[in-house]
C-alpha cells in the first residue's frame, strides 16, 4: 500500500540503514528508523496487515520463532542485557509491526523510562544503525547455518 511506511520500506521506495536484516516468507526485519536507539529492529508483515487478529495462519505461525531469532541476535550479536518489545499500530495507514529494542548493561533506566529517553534523543545516526544491522544479519546467517548443519536428516 503506497503511503504506508512499512509497505514503502518493504517495496524499496524508502531505504533503511543497513537494509533487510532477516526475512521469512511472511515477515521482514530491518533496523528501526525511529527513536529506539542503535540495534532496534522493526519486525513487520511483508503484506499489508492492519491487525494481529487478521494475520493468516502462516504469518501467525512464523511470528514467535522470528521474534525469538531477532531477540537472540540483539543479545548475542550486539551485547544487549535485555530486549524490549513494543507494538503501536495506531497511526493510519495501519500496518502490523513490532519494535524490538535493546537495553544495554550500561543503561540506568528501565522500561518506559528508557523508551522515553530514547524518544527524546531522536533517531540514531544512519551509519551506526547500518553497522548494527550488518552485525545482526551476519549473526543470523551464522546461526542459521549452524542450525541447518546440526539438524538430523
Amino acid at each position: 500500500m503506497e503511503g504506508c511506511l512499512a509497505c514503502d520500506v518493504n517495496s524499496g521506495r524508502i531505504s533503511v540503514p543497513g537494509g533487510v536484516i532477516a526475512e521469512t516468507p511472511t515477515w521482514r526485519a530491518d533496523h528501526c528508523i525511529g527513536a529506539f536507539g542503535i540495534g532496534a529492529v522493526v519486525v513487520k508483515t511483508r503484506e499489508h496487515r492492519e491487525d494481529l487478529w487478521r494475520l493468516n495462519p502462516a504469518e501467525a505461525a512464523e511470528l514467535g520463532p522470528f521474534l525469538r531469532r531477532i531477540s537472540d541476535a540483539i543479545v548475542y550479536s550486539l551485547g544487549a542485557e535485555r530486549v524490549y518489545l513494543t507494538m503501536w499500530v495506531d497511526k493510519p495507514p495501519h500496518h502490523v509491526h513490532m519494535v524490538l529494542y535493546p537495553r544495554w548493561p550500561s543503561d540506568q533506566k528501565r522500561a518506559l523510562d528508557l523508551q522515553l529517553d530514547r524518544e527524546a534523543a531522536g533517531p540514531p545516526a544512519k551509519d551506526e544503525a547500518a553497522v548494527a544491522a550488518a552485525s545482526l544479519r551476519a549473526y543470523l546467517q551464522r546461526t542459521a547455518i549452524r542450525s541447518r548443519n546440526s539438524m538430523p536428516e
